[in-house]
């Protein structure tokens, strides 16, 4: 018998009929024997509370505590410059180093005095774009005529860092506000060695994040690089934007994600050189879980007290404020929104 003669008489054979591969779709496949990484577990909350609670007892009498906490005049004295005021509650509120750093503040509760007790309670975000934490000032009289003051300050997600520097800046802050309530003389911090220190939230993992930004085409929108890349060695020459001039940005290590113990997380360090200048500038720049799906990418500077004096409060101005907007083009960039079209993020 002939093959067609077979077929047409319907006979089966192995050399002559199509084998069903129908049941070994892939889709049918899956379905009927899944493989052993088809169900995966995966995380849908990763967050982390935190609250930072200092206290100190002063012999002032609460009204004038309250005084203090809330007059804008008193609070250049012991913290920083207000321009606001904390009490008018839904506004704007910056409490300006004027280094280049601040708080931008949005008040909540501003509760005076009142049967021994006062409280005041704002949001507040390091240089406007750092994550927003809870602030909560609670005034109780004593005993003896003095007061209690309980500050506190609440946290979702907060850097890993921040116990160490926020849980031993708040003992300090209380510090300098009984100095001035005792004395009448100013116990602000007239500058500081470290920063500018900027903090922003990206809706990206820390390893997509990271390799998006680190590329040479991402930076010359985000840093305003116009040469150079994120190579150990290499030299960015990035423009301030602001009729200054360049500065230098010198890559020391760059560590890439999964490199090095313990956290595995990416880093960079650099330094910062203008002519001008008579030493580098030291500088970090890393990145961080916060959240599912988020992260936070912080830039760290340090060195200023080994610049001369009359370069150190207008250079840390402007360098501040240049890697301020730069966290902003970085987030922009990583942002599932659409990014702005023109490199200097105008429209």
């Amino acid at each position: 018998m002939s093959v067609e003669s077979a077929e047409l008489n319907g006979a089966h054979t192995t050399e002559t009929s199509w084998p069903d591969f129908a049941e070994l779709e892939p889709s049918r496949a899956l379905d009927a024997f899944p493989p052993l990484n088809a169900i995966q577990a995966r995380s849908i909350v990763q967050d982390r509370w935190e609250r930072l609670v200092a206290v100190v007892e002063i012999p002032n009498p609460i009204e004038r505590v309250w005084q203090a906490l809330t007059t804008p005049e008193e609070i250049r004295s012991w913290l920083a410059r207000c321009r606001g005021s904390l009490t008018a509650i839904g506004s704007d509120v910056l409490l300006d180093f004027e280094d280049g750093e601040f708080f931008h503040c949005r008040p909540l509760v501003a509760e005076p005095p009142r049967d021994g007790h006062a409280e005041l309670k704002y949001f507040w975000r390091w240089v406007g774009v750092g994550p927003a934490t809870r602030v909560v000032w609670e005034l109780d009289a004593t005993g003896d005529g003095g007061t209690r003051i309980t500050a506190t300050e609440e946290a979702l997600n907060s850097p890993s860092d921040w116990r160490g520097w926020n849980g031993n800046g708040w003992p300090g802050i209380l510090d300098q506000l009984a100095g001035y309530l005792r004395t009448g003389t100013t116990w602000r911090w007239p500058w500081r060695r470290m920063g500018p220190y900027v903090q922003i939230e990206l809706e990206s993992t820390p390893y997509d994040a990271w390799e998006l930004l680190t590329k040479p085409e991402s930076l010359r929108y985000w840093l305003q690089r116009r040469f150079g890349t994120f190579t150990d060695g290499d030299k960015l020459t990035l423009i301030m934007g602001d009729a200054s001039g360049v500065v230098e940005m010198s890559v020391h290590r760059h560590v890439e994600p999964n490199q090095q113990f313990p956290s595995y997380l990416p880093w960079l360090e650099f330094g910062l050189r203008r002519a001008s200048w008579p030493v580098e500038l030291n500088g970090k720049l890393y990145i961080e879980p916060a959240g599912v799906g988020r992260s936070l990418f912080q830039i760290f500077v340090d060195n200023w007290e080994n610049l001369p004096a009359e370069l150190q409060r207008e250079e840390r101005e402007i360098i501040c404020g240049f890697f301020r907007d730069s966290m902003v083009r970085a987030q922009n960039l990583t942002s599932p929104r659409p990014s702005p079209s023109h490199q200097h993020g105008w429209t």
